[in-house]
């Protein structure tokens, strides 16, 4: 099966502690007006490639930028990051992007699948993508809309299914998660 993955966000640059590890860590902040609060993300990102690890480096902390990749999921823990395959340094931050694509396999998640923020109630679930390059990868999402989380209901383990929508973090525990906007 060929999957979707593709992250396109834009934000200001934040450095990570490095420790010793294959890649270079960092997060893209954004802030976003929600119900009339200013909301702010801090998207979990890594470059991978000798080149965009130099690039990344040697920007300062607040860097506007402009990033493209895929999702990818920790082996370990199951943290949720993108995978940086393209970075542009912006003029300016302006508008900011966020845009995520996804299909895949559901996962129907049975341990706390719901939840509830100050955005209202959630459903969670993940979109399996499996390949040999990459193995597996569970993409975990929330979905906030009604409508859309009793399509979810009507769904079952292994069904295809397509996401649309952006990459966040939570408030309280900084978990990245993509937040759905359509669902197929």
């Amino acid at each position: 099966m060929n999957y979707t993955n593709t992250v396109t966000v834009s934000g200001l640059l934040h450095h990570l502690s490095r420790k010793k590890q294959p890649y270079f860590p960092f997060s893209i902040r954004q802030e976003n007006i929600f119900a009339g609060t200013e909301r702010k993300d801090f998207l979990s990102a890594r470059a991978f490639s000798d080149e965009l690890m130099e690039k990344l480096q040697a920007l300062g902390e607040n860097t506007p930028l402009l990033v493209k990749g895929v999702l990818r999921s920790s082996k370990g823990s199951g943290e949720l990051f993108l995978t940086v395959t393209e970075a542009e340094v912006l003029p300016e931050l302006g508008q900011t992007v966020n845009t995520v694509t996804l299909s895949g396999k559901l996962h129907v998640i049975k341990a706390k699948n719901e939840g509830q923020t100050g955005m209202g109630q959630y459903t969670r679930f993940a979109v399996r993508q499996e390949d040999p390059e990459n193995g597996r990868d569970f993409i975990v999402v929330r979905v906030y809309d009604k409508a859309m989380r009793e399509k979810l209901a009507g769904k079952n383990d292994n069904d295809p299914v397509k996401v649309e929508g952006s990459f966040r973090s939570s408030r309280g525990s900084g978990v990245n998660y993509v937040m759905c906007g359509k669902l197929e």
